[in-house]
């Protein structure tokens, strides 16, 4: 086979699988699906989600004047002072 047959060869193949591909593409468009109602079971099972617990109450913190409290410790800085 001459380079040109191959070249033609070639391009026909590409051709047939384009054209065979569009051709089946446009038949195999997919039928539009019905919306269908929930039956009156469906509705029934259908339940509204459960509220969520409370979260707890913040507990107000300690007063910060309070003298029970032993004093915090001076922390070195590292300078050697």
């Amino acid at each position: 086979m001459t380079h040109l047959g191959k070249t033609l060869f070639i391009s026909l193949s590409l051709a047939a699988l384009v054209g065979g591909t569009l051709l089946l593409r446009s038949n195999s468009e997919p039928a539009p699906v019905p919306i269908r109602q929930l039956s009156p079971a469906q509705m029934a099972e259908l339940k509204p989600a459960p509220k969520p617990a409370e979260p707890p109450k913040a507990v107000p913190a300690p007063d910060a004047g309070n003298s029970t409290l032993p004093p915090e410790p001076d922390i070195e800085d590292g300078s050697g002072s």
